[in-house]
């Protein structure tokens, strides 16, 4: 868990991993992910980042970087992911959402959806009013100045 700030009450035993990517346009808005509105989707219907659970035998950075890739259609290199924040889980009580900062700029012209129901670049204000998963909006709200 090496460079990640933790954000609310996290396990101290973590059972269940997500890799999620944190990801902004030239604006600084964030890019967010409405969610599928059906009842075995964490965080139905709701705002959330781009990610998912990791799969057995893969690492925080090739889960988020395959995430990102499988709901946006874009590549992520290593280094354009950088640790930033875990938070607990929406769904699970021994699950946590690691969350990864992409140092690229990305442009909407890029993303090809390929999960959920839409997304959307919002502003800090947008994030404080929309119905983002609490967890997140608690995360932006500390860390993003």
């Amino acid at each position: 868990m090496t460079g990640f700030v933790k954000v609310g009450n996290v396990p101290e035993v973590i059972g269940w991993r997500a890799a999620v990517v944190a990801a902004f346009d030239v604006q600084g808005r964030v890019l967010m992910q409405l969610r599928d509105d059906m009842p075995h989707v964490a965080g139905a219907g709701r705002w959330s980042m781009f990610g998912g659970a990791v799969e057995e035998g893969e690492d925080l950075l090739t889960a988020a970087r395959r995430e990102f890739r499988e709901e946006t259609g874009i590549s992520l290199a290593v280094h354009e992911l950088i640790p930033w924040a875990v938070l607990p889980a929406t769904k699970r009580a021994d699950g946590a959402l690691f969350i990864h900062r992409c140092t690229r700029l990305i442009d909407p012209s890029e993303i090809s959806l390929g999960e959920g129901a839409g997304f959307g670049f919002l502003t800090r204000g947008q994030v404080a009013r929309f119905d983002v998963i609490p967890q997140m909006q608690q995360m932006l709200a500390q860390l993003c100045v």
